[in-house]
């Protein structure tokens, strides 16, 4: 008897799907997946996944210091920096912000929305988000996200101190 071959689809960095074919349900944009999430909202092998984050060609991901230990040490990211990511590997420009704000404008209705409603929204999260779990300090340097001109800047290697951020 033969061993039967393992054969993995062969997932290359073009071949991901736009972001507008990727859905995280109803979560909005600013809310935080892991990586299990991740693979399955984008259909990638876990462990491509990992290589291409070693690698530096993955998504930006939000700091393990905002969060509380856990075992297997995951990591997490913000949707609309995967969202992003998806759109930057197609060539296509993304505008985090007004994804947030078309994310309020179609869901809730809210024709006038505004980036301090963004804030507000996230203000009113838990410190649990799906598998995340925030520590104080961590969930404060997360809320700083929303403060205009704030961005996620994957090479930093001390992130929550260029977002100006209390420790």
């Amino acid at each position: 008897m033969t061993a039967a071959a393992i054969i993995k689809p062969s997932t290359t960095l073009r071949s991901l799907p736009r972001a507008c074919q990727v859905s995280f349900g109803c979560r909005p944009p600013w809310a935080v997946v892991s990586t299990t999430e991740i693979v399955t909202a984008v259909g990638v092998d876990r462990g491509l996944f990992a290589t291409w984050r070693n690698r530096g060609i993955g998504p930006a991901e939000l700091p393990a210091s905002w969060f509380r230990q856990a075992v297997g040490q995951p990591r997490h990211y913000q949707i609309s920096g995967v969202l992003a990511w998806l759109s930057s590997k197609h060539g296509e420009a993304f505008d985090v912000e007004a994804c947030w704000l078309t994310y309020l404008r179609t869901t809730l209705g809210a024709e006038f929305a505004t980036m301090v409603w963004v804030s507000r929204m996230a203000q009113n999260q838990s410190l649990m988000q799906g598998e995340a779990k925030f520590t104080a300090s961590g969930f404060r340097q997360f809320l700083a996200l929303f403060r205009p001109g704030a961005a996620i800047d994957p090479n930093s290697k001390n992130f929550a101190r260029t977002q100006g951020a209390e420790s």
